[in-house]
C-alpha cells in the first residue's frame, strides 16, 4: 500500500525515519545509502522524511555549521530504488517565483518520480520571499492536472492559533504535517485538541499529524534544537544535561513518556486525529540512537493503533 493510502486511513500506522541528505565527506551518495539501508533493516517503516537544509539568516548564528548537501530529491529517488521505500521530500517554497517552482515541482515528480511533498515556509514573516506561501503553493499544486503529488505541511506546536494555521493548510490541499521535535506533551496535547475542536466546528475530518521524535546526546544537540525553534522545558533539559553520558538514555526515556501521555489523552478524550510517528538522527553520529528510538516508540505506537477504537 502506497504511503498516500495509508496516511489517509486513520487507523493505518504511519512511521517514518526522517534522514538528511548526505555531505560531501559522507562519500558517494550509493555508498551513503547503502549505510543507511542496512540501518533501517532493524526497523520498520512506512516512508523515509528528507528535509531542505538552508542557511536561516534570521535566526541567528547557526549553532552547528551548515554543509553542502546532497539535492533532497536526487537522495530521494535513490532511496526509493535502493530500499524500496517511498521518500517524503520537503520543498522550502518561499525563494522562487510561482512558475518557477511549479516546473521545478513537475520536473520532481516525473523526472525523479517523488510522489510525496511536505510544502515549508520561509524563515521569518518579516522576509519579504520572491516566493508563493505554503498555502499558496498547496492551492496552485491542487489545481495543477500535471501533478501527482500527496503534499503535506509543518506543524509547530508551540505557536499561537496553530490549530487554525493547519485548518487553513487542509483547506488548501495538505493531506497530512509533521511536527516539530517534542520535547514535552502539553503542547501537542493542547495543540491536538484545538485542531479537533475546530474541525468539528467546521465538519471536517482532521487530517494526520506525525509526531516527531529525536534523540540527543551532546549539549551541542540541544542547542541545535533549541536554535531550530523547539522548545525544551527547562526541567527537561535540566534532566538531560545532569550526566552527559546518559543524554542519550534519558532522551529516549523523555520521548517515550511524551508520545506514551499523549497517546493517552487522545484514547481518553476521544481525539479522532489520526496520529502518525517521524523520528530523526538530527546529527549522523546519534544514528543508531535514533534507530532505537524509532524501535521503541514504533512499538508503543502500533499497540496504540490495535487496540484503540477511537477512530
Amino acid at each position: 500500500m502506497r504511503i498516500k493510502d495509508k496516511i489517509k486511513r486513520p487507523r493505518r500506522p504511519v512511521v517514518a525515519y526522517e534522514i538528511l541528505p548526505p555531505r560531501e565527506k559522507d562519500g558517494t551518495l550509493n555508498s551513503y545509502a547503502a549505510n543507511i539501508s542496512s540501518l533501517l533493516s532493524q526497523a520498520h517503516i512506512d516512508a523515509i522524511n528528507i528535509p531542505e537544509v538552508r542557511d536561516e539568516v534570521a535566526r541567528g548564528e547557526r549553532p552547528i555549521k551548515n554543509q553542502i548537501r546532497a539535492e533532497p530529491r536526487e537522495f530521494g529517488r535513490l532511496l526509493q530504488d535502493i530500499i524500496g521505500i517511498e521518500a517524503i521530500i520537503n520543498r522550502v517554497v518561499v525563494h522562487q517565483d510561482m512558475e518557477k517552482e511549479m516546473t521545478w515541482l513537475e520536473e520532481t515528480n516525473k523526472k525523479y518520480e517523488i510522489e510525496n511533498l511536505i510544502t515549508v515556509g520561509g524563515e521569518s514573516r518579516s522576509i519579504k520571499y520572491p516566493g508563493p506561501s505554503v498555502n499558496q503553493a498547496l492551492a496552485a499544486i491542487s489545481k495543477n492536472q500535471k501533478l501527482d503529488l500527496l503534499c503535506g505541511g509543518i506543524s509547530i506546536p508551540s505557536r499561537e492559533k496553530e490549530s487554525l494555521r493547519l485548518i487553513g493548510k487542509s483547506e488548501n490541499g495538505a493531506e497530512f504535517f509533521t511536527t516539530q521535535v517534542l520535547y514535552d506533551s502539553s503542547k501537542i496535547i493542547k495543540m491536538i485538541s484545538h485542531y479537533q475542536k475546530r474541525c468539528n466546528e467546521k465538519n471536517t475530518f482532521p487530517r494526520r499529524i506525525l509526531l516527531s521524535f529525536a534523540p540527543v546526546s551532546s549539549e551541542k544537540n540541544i542547542k541545535f534544537l533549541k536554535w531550530l525553534g523547539v522548545e525544551i522545558p527547562k526541567e527537561t533539559e535540566k534532566l538531560l544535561v545532569e550526566d552527559l553520558n546518559k543524554m542519550s538514555e534519558k532522551s529516549m526515556e523523555i520521548a517515550v513518556e511524551v508520545l506514551k501521555e499523549t497517546l493517552k489523552y487522545l484514547n481518553e478524550n476521544n481525539i479522532v486525529v489520526p496520529i502518525g510517528l517521524n523520528v530523526e538522527h538530527i546529527m549522523s553520529y546519534n544514528f543508531q540512537a535514533s534507530i532505537e528510538m524509532l524501535q521503541e516508540l514504533s512499538r508503543i505506537y502500533r499497540e496504540f493503533c490495535i487496540k484503540t477504537d477511537i477512530y
